[in-house]
Formats: C-alpha cells, structure tokens, sequence
C-alpha cells in the first residue's frame, strides 16, 4: 500500500495550491489521481483489509451513492414526464424547433460537478483504504496537520504583506474564506494529531518514554495548533468562529466523555445543551423572515447577491437547477445595477438547495448530523484510537456550519481535506480484529 499512501499525500498537499488556483484543469488533475490511486488500491490491497474497509465503508457508501445518482437524473432528457426546467421550453420557442429537455440547464456543467463529487467520494474511499493501519493512518493525520498549517501560513503572509498575489484582485475575500476554512479544520486535525502523542506516551512503556520522539512530535502540534489558531483569529468571519468553536467543542466534550466514562444522562444533557445553543443561535438571526434559512448566515456577502440568490431560490423548483449551474443561471435573475455582485453563491447551502432542491438540502443536512454522530459513536466504543473518529466528526461539524456562512465547503482544496479527514475516521471508527 505504498503508492496508494503516497498518492494520498499528494492529493493532500495540493489543497494549498488549489487554494490558489482552482478550475477545470486542476478538476481532471485531482480525478485522475484518485482514480490511479482506485486502481492500485484494487490490486494491492490485502483479502483481510478489503473485507474490513467492504464492511466500514457499505453503509454510508449507500448514502454517498444517492447524489451521483440524482446528478445522473438531472442530466438525463425528462421533457416528457413533465420534469425538465422551463428554460428549455423557452429556448425550443425561440429556436422554432423541439429539444430534449433536462432538469438541469446546462448538462455540461453538471457533468463537471459530478466528475468533481465522484473525486471526493474517491478521496474519502483511499483515506479510509489507507487509513486501515494505525501507522498509515498516522502518516494521514500528520499529513493532514501539515498541509492545513501550511494554508493557515500562507494566510497569515498575505495579512503581513507577503506573497500579496496570493489573493490579488476579484479573488481575496474567497482566497481568506477557503484559507480560514482550511485553518478551522487545522484546530481540529492538530488537536487531534496532539491527542495521538499524548496516547502514545500513555501506552508506552515507562523505561522508553524519554528515548521516543513523542515530545518533538508533541511540540510540532503545538506550533500546528497556534499557527492555525493565528490564522483563524485574524482572518476569519464571526461565522467561522463559530463553526470551528462547535467543531472544537465537539471534539473536546467526546473526549471528555470517553476518558471520565460520562453516562447516558450525561450525554444527554450535552446534547440538550448543544442543541439548544444551536436553536438559540439560530433563532437570534432568523429575524428577517423573508430571508432564506441557506442565506441568513451570509453576513459578509454583498447585499445584491444575497437579494439576486433569494429570489433564485424562490422560483427554483424542488428538483433545482443542475448541480454546477448557479453561475449560468445568475444573469437570467440579474438586473443591470447588479453585474458586479459576483459569480459565486453566497453560501454553499444555497448553492445546493439551488442547483440539487431543497429537498435534496435538507436530506443532505441529515446526511451530515447522522455521519457526524455515526462517527462519534464509534469513537466512544473504542478504547484506543478514538481520536480519529472524533476529529472526523468534528470536521463535519466544520463544514455543515461553514456551509451556511461561505461557500468555501465546495471549493476543491477544503473538500480534499474534509475527504481525507473523514475517510480516516471512518476506517478508524471501529476496531480491526483481522
């Protein structure tokens, strides 16, 4: 498993470049990577390994089929059962001729947005592939806190007047959005990278505790720590620092319950008191009803964007617009005053609850809260290790929150991290007794 292995370090450490450039070249790059990386996990994987990762993996392999799926359906010529979007009748009336219409308005964008799902997915698959071994998984979590530091460095030269071109232009306010992202999951990975040195010297044995390197790894997630933390503070959105305060949070109190054994009431009582906060929370800035629950996060958004993005969302049907074409239907709702508004969707829920429906939204918000605590379960049935879950988890807490605030959740650099990050913490989220 040395090429697989490899690969994914490679994947990992192009999420700072992606976060400078981005684009369809860089898509093809990362999905033809991953499906070597497929291939050679194919033949080189172990019998007893493969039956590990069929058995980890099946589950939420499911789930993580049915947006393919949709995506496939979106792209195929429905006119005929009533399902195609109207802008393909209009086009038929303006062209004099009949066409095969889809749902999605442009099929060509939502094959791309397919092709870069499928990466993902892919991604997640390798990580997990890798992650089987508790020394590859090591070298994953520590690959990890290295790129995410490497971002949160690159962030923090931009502020002091270094590597300005990093972010020149029409470009910066996304580039410090995907940096603190980035930055955010850092907090999580090096705590959780710091957790494994601490487990390590715990497990050790008392005469090799001051001949192993546990305190020199132990220093480097601590550099990892304050540098991502210093990135976060100085760069990031009141958005951001709530999404990584939960994420942060999640990881701190499911390791708190698993070393002082916390009870079921116990349990109970966080989650009541988590879900509270959260409604609360969400309560305080719901207080314009006219404005969508995807958008009313989105603070730092200009206010024709968000006024353009709402009414999209009020004429887009349940079966949405086509993964990857917010961009093409932007100028049907655009007025002259609002051409600079941008490109870009001010969140990345409202860009899904545009281009996949609503309901697709809200069934992919449940997906997320039921991988979250799927995650966190496992992490409190194991008596080693436990660290890779909880940080997954912790990461999906990261990008759900972040995904009502920013639309750095699609971009390609934080979904190769989150992958990764994730597909750990799957593998990793039960024993392996084989």
């Amino acid at each position: 498993m040395f090429f697989p292995r490899l690969f994914l370090v490679l994947l990992v450490f192009a999420a700072p470049v992606t976060v400078v450039v981005d684009g369809p070249i860089i898509y093809g790059l990362v999905a033809a990577v991953a499906a070597i990386s497929i291939a050679t996990i194919a033949m080189k994987i172990r019998p007893g390994e493969a039956g590990f990762l069929s058995a980890v993996i099946r589950p939420i392999a499911y789930v993580a089929a049915v947006p393919a799926i949709w995506m496939m359906i979106q792209v195929m010529p429905l006119q005929t059962f009533g399902l195609a979007h109207s802008v393909w009748k209009s086009a038929a009336a303006a062209l004099g001729h009949p066409l095969a219409g889809a749902i999605s308005i442009d099929p060509g964008a939502t094959l791309i947005a397919l092709m870069r799902y499928l990466s993902t997915i892919a991604i997640a698959l390798i990580a997990a592939a890798v992650a089987i071994d508790r020394q590859r998984a090591e070298w994953a979590l520590f690959a990890l806190m290295a790129s995410t530091t490497l971002v949160a460095m690159m962030a923090l030269a931009t502020k002091f007047g270094v590597f300005t071109f990093l972010t020149s232009g029409n470009n910066r306010e996304q580039s410090d959005f995907l940096a603190t992202a980035i930055a955010g999951l850092g907090i999580i990975l090096s705590s959780a990278a710091a957790l494994h040195t601490i487990e390590q010297r715990e497990m050790s044995h008392p005469k090799q505790i001051r001949s192993d390197r546990g305190w020199l790894a132990f220093s480097a997630c601590l550099v990892a720590f304050a540098i991502c933390c210093l990135a976060t503070l100085i760069v990031a959105t009141s958005q951001t620092y709530f999404a990584v305060g939960c994420g942060i949070a999640t990881l701190v109190v499911a390791t708190m319950i698993r070393r002082f054994d916390i009870g079921a009431w116990g349990i109970a009582g966080i989650i009541s008191t988590a879900l509270f906060i959260a409604i609360a929370v969400t309560a305080t800035q719901l207080n314009n009803q006219s404005v969508d629950l995807s958008l009313a996060f989105a603070t730092q958004a200009p206010m024709p964007l968000i006024a353009i993005t709402q009414r999209i969302l009020t004429e887009s049907g349940w079966a949405g617009t086509g993964a990857g074409t917010f961009a093409y239907i932007l100028p049907i709702f655009r007025d002259m005053e609002e051409l600079t508004s941008g490109q870009i969707a001010p969140t990345a829920a409202a860009t899904i609850a545009v281009e996949m429906g609503r309901p697709f939204f809200w069934a992919t918000l449940l997906a997320m809260v039921t991988l979250a605590l799927t995650l966190l379960s496992g992490a409190l049935r194991r008596h080693r290790d436990s660290f890779y879950p909880t940080a997954g988890a912790s990461c999906v807490v990261v990008v759900a929150l972040l995904a009502f605030g920013n639309s750095a959740p699609l971009a390609t650099s934080v979904s190769i991290i989150a992958a990764t990050a994730i597909g750990m913490a799957i593998a990793q989220r039960k024993s392996r007794l084989i």
